[in-house]
Order: C-alpha cells, then structure tokens, then sequence
C-alpha cells in the first residue's frame, strides 16, 4: 500500500515540475514576443526589460540573449552587445551565426575593424553558407582596403543569393576603386537593375556614367597583357567619342546610353569564347544573354529612373518590352 501511495507521489511530482517547466517556457517565450514588439517600435529600454524577465524564466535562453546583444547594438552600447553575443556564441545551439553579425559589427562600430574581420573569419568556418558573414567580411575588409578578400567574399556572397543588391554595389565600388572599370560596371549595371531608385542608387548612376566617362588612364593601358578586360576598356572609350559623331548630335542621352550598354555587353560576350571565371560567368554571360534577348533598352530606361522623367515617359508606348525583360529577369539564373 505505501508502496502504491509512494509512485502516486512520485508521478504527481514528476507532473507538477513538467507543468513548472512548461509555465516558465510560456512565460519566456511571451516576455521575448513582447520584447520583440517594442524592439520593432524603437522602445530598446522597454525590449531589453523584457528580455530580462526571459532570462529569469530561463537563464538559459539564448534567444534572450541573442536579442539583448541586437537591442545593445542598436543603443549603440557596443560592449554590451559583445558580451551578449559571446554567451549566445558560447552556448553554441540557436542563433550563433546571427551573434557572429552582431559582434563584428558592433567590432566594427568600436573602430576594431582587424578583429571584426578576424570574427566574421571565425564564424565562415562553422557557417560556409552563410551569405551575410560573407558580405560583412567583405565590407569590413574594404574598409581595411583589403581588396582582394573583399572581392572573394563578395564573389562568394553572390553565388549564394544572386539578388543581393548590397553585394553587387559594394563590388561595383571595390572594383572602381582598384581601377577595374569594366567590372566595376558590370557590377553597377547589376546593382541598379536590382535597386533603381533609391536614394543610392541616383549616386551610383552616376558613378556609373562618369566611369563611362573618365577615359582609359595610363595604369590600365600598362597592364594591356595582363588585363583580359583590357579591349573592352577601350572599346568604352571609342564608344564614349562617337557620342560627339554628326550621326550621334541630336540624340536624347538616355539613347545614346542604351545604344553603347548594348554595344558593351555584345563585344564583352562575343569576346568570352572560351573564357571561364566568375566574371566571365556570372556578369558577362547574364548581360550578353540579356541584350540577346533585346532588353538593353528596357534595362537602361528602367535604372535611369531616379535621374528624371524619362523613363515613365518611355514606359507609356512601351510596356510590353518593359514587361519582357522582367519575364526575362525572373526566368534567366546567374551562371558560376
């Protein structure tokens, strides 16, 4: 008999600590929903006093954590979110790739740009498919002016998500920087066809037309052995003086643009042959399909829109182009 009434007590105190847990995980998981929510509105203080009744529920939460190191980061007190980051980091089960982010970056905001790029190394080697630790590395060592791991994890963020407007932006600049002009706008072009108007995407239009416009410069003619772009660079040239040919006089801008894009990315494609890279690849071969395709025009109209009225003029009388090259768009796969 008191062996019965034993079992009975030892199950109903088995139930009461399974119902203790799951009270405590409720509670948890409502203090961090709340938090979430005032995080989202701007209320930091309010999200973190939530985040911290969490981790009373469960000390352990790491989710907790994670979420107090993002809401330091966005106070700007970047010790804190450091701190955090680490423990998520240390506990080693959810959202460690994501605490990586935060603590590079709040590395990077504690001007330690050499140990936010040591971080985002650090983590690439648990996480190799993580896209944005490839992008953060590659911005924190452009700012270090390491160009050349800056392009390798910029070529590596964009085979794992194509769409990534930021990645081929910061390439664009990468590649303008080190005097790489027509990489520079291929990547450019890719940006612009992805973000074509935003408050950045007027500037790099116009980066876009004056490295267009700037000429081949004495260092790039040097490498004309080395440089298997360099054709294609005077090629941009020849095309940037006819501009002021009899024939070209009278012609609006924005056609003049369209005709030499076209005549670019045609001469860049019939010169690949038997090329391979990822420039070759992954630019050339995507820009040379789509002026193929006959969707130059379109395409130079649509990313020239946040420079004026043009391009609502032109998509009047010619929607059905406009609408075929995003047919176009949604169907051709960048090649690696």
């Amino acid at each position: 008999m008191r062996t019965g009434i034993k079992k009975i007590i030892g199950l109903f105190s088995i139930f009461s600590f399974l119902i203790t847990i799951a009270s405590a995980q409720e509670a948890q998981n409502n203090f961090i929903t709340e938090g979430i929510k005032m995080y989202d509105k701007g209320d930091y203080d309010g999200a973190l006093e939530m985040y911290k009744k969490a981790l009373v529920s469960n000390p352990a939460s790491v989710q907790a954590k994670y979420e107090m190191a993002s809401t330091f980061l966005q106070q700007k007190d970047y010790a804190s979110a450091i701190k955090y980051s680490e423990k998520v980091i240390a506990a080693n089960k959810d959202y460690v790739d994501q605490a990586y982010i935060v603590k590079g970056t709040a590395l990077d905001y504690l001007l330690k740009p050499v140990d936010a790029a040591n971080t985002y190394r650090q983590a690439l080697k648990k996480f190799p498919k993580n896209q944005l630790l490839y992008y953060n590395l590659a911005l924190t060592s452009f700012n270090l002016k390491n160009y050349k791991e800056t392009d390798a994890a910029l070529q590596q963020s964009l085979k794992l998500n194509p769409l990534h407007a930021s990645s081929h932006f910061l390439l664009g600049l990468s590649m303008v920087t080190q005097g790489k002009r027509v990489q520079g706008l291929l990547a450019l072009y890719n940006f612009l066809l992805l973000d074509p108007n935003s408050k950045k995407s007027a500037s790099v239009l116009q980066t876009l037309e004056e490295e267009w416009a700037k000429g081949t410069t004495k260092s790039a003619a040097a490498k004309k052995e080395t440089d298997e772009f360099y054709t294609a660079d005077l090629m941009i040239d020849m095309l940037e003086s006819a501009k002021k040919n009899e024939a070209n006089k009278n012609k609006p801008a924005v056609v003049l643009f369209a005709e030499n894009t076209n005549t670019f990315f045609t001469i860049l494609g019939e010169a690949k042959k038997d090329k391979k890279g990822f420039w070759w690849n992954f630019y050339v071969d995507y820009f040379y399909t789509l002026a193929k395709n006959h969707h130059t025009e379109a395409l130079c109209y649509y990313i020239s829109q946040s420079k004026d009225g043009a391009y609502d003029e032109w998509l009047k009388d010619n929607l059905k182009k406009m609408e075929a090259l995003s047919e176009w768009y949604t169907k051709y796969l960048h090649k690696f």
